[in-house]
């Protein structure tokens, strides 16, 4: 494996590399540590296994490994499917630690399983024509261009649902008048989620530029120098933040409202302007 790859791509690759490193660390944390709300640490201890393993898929891609070993297309390290739910479980079991699952949350499974599944059946059939028959085609929606799309919609959908707790948990803790752990995890997962989207936007728009620039005029944005770099360091700064957030959630640093902090900053501006 190569390190250096041009400056861009060892930047990319670095990046990715630390995500890894920083994700498994923390998510090993909140597997093992004692703790009462351990739905809540599984749950988040997943978001951040699976974008590891993705951030290891985009390292694939980087290093040219499935170029050079075609049989690795197929290694189930690809979790796009499951971002999304496990983002939204981890908000939700952490701010309501008592909720039971139900037999209707059965449906949030389906797609991440069933891309697992795919990836994993594929891998171990060796047969080339079968891989071939069901490899990545658009329609597919584990592997393709269904499969992004349905990405991006259902990690839209997850993330919002997550916010509303979020808005919901902290507007019930300060109607009661209650500080103390429960409303700075809430603040915490609040903006880790507005951080996401905003990152979320970027990714995004990486891939729906991508798929509209090659079907529509058949150009393919990867030829062109840094486009597919930017699509690795959006992700990268995705999996990174969910990191960083779970460092928060297990350190307690100091929380710092930054919309605050902003608006506090601008509103001093104007009055200096003013003078």
């Amino acid at each position: 494996m190569n390190i250096f790859i041009g400056t861009l791509g060892t930047i990319c690759f670095l990046l990715l590399a630390a995500c890894i490193v920083l994700n498994m660390s923390v998510a090993l944390v909140f597997v093992f540590r004692k703790n009462e709300n351990k739905k809540a640490d599984y749950f988040f201890a997943l978001l951040l296994f699976v974008f590891s393993l993705t951030c290891l898929h985009h390292i694939f891609i980087l290093e040219n490994i499935y170029q050079q070993r075609p049989e690795w297309l197929f290694v189930p390290v690809y979790f796009t499917l499951s971002l999304g739910m496990a983002l939204f479980y981890s908000v939700k079991l952490r701010l309501f630690p008592a909720y039971r699952f139900v037999p209707s949350d059965i449906k949030h499974f389906i797609l991440p399983v069933g891309q697992f599944l795919y990836f994993l059946i594929l891998f171990l059939f060796t047969s080339i024509s079968f891989r071939e028959g069901l490899g990545r085609k658009f329609y597919s929606p584990f592997y393709g261009g269904l499969e992004m799309a349905i990405y991006i919609g259902t990690f839209y959908m997850y993330l919002f649902a997550a916010y509303r707790y979020t808005r919901f948990k902290i507007s019930a803790l300060r109607k009661k008048k209650e500080s103390g752990r429960p409303l700075y995890e809430a603040f915490v997962l609040r903006r880790m989620l507005r951080v996401m989207l905003i990152l979320f936007w970027i990714n995004s728009a990486y891939i729906v530029a991508d798929f509209a620039m090659y079907e529509l005029l058949g150009l393919s944005m990867h030829n062109f120098r840094g486009f597919t770099r930017f699509g690795d360091l959006s992700f990268a700064a995705m999996a990174g933040w969910a990191g960083l957030t779970g460092l928060q959630l297990l350190v307690r640093l100091p929380y710092f409202n930054s919309s605050k902090i902003v608006f506090s900053l601008l509103k001093k501006a104007l009055k200096y302007k003013g003078k």
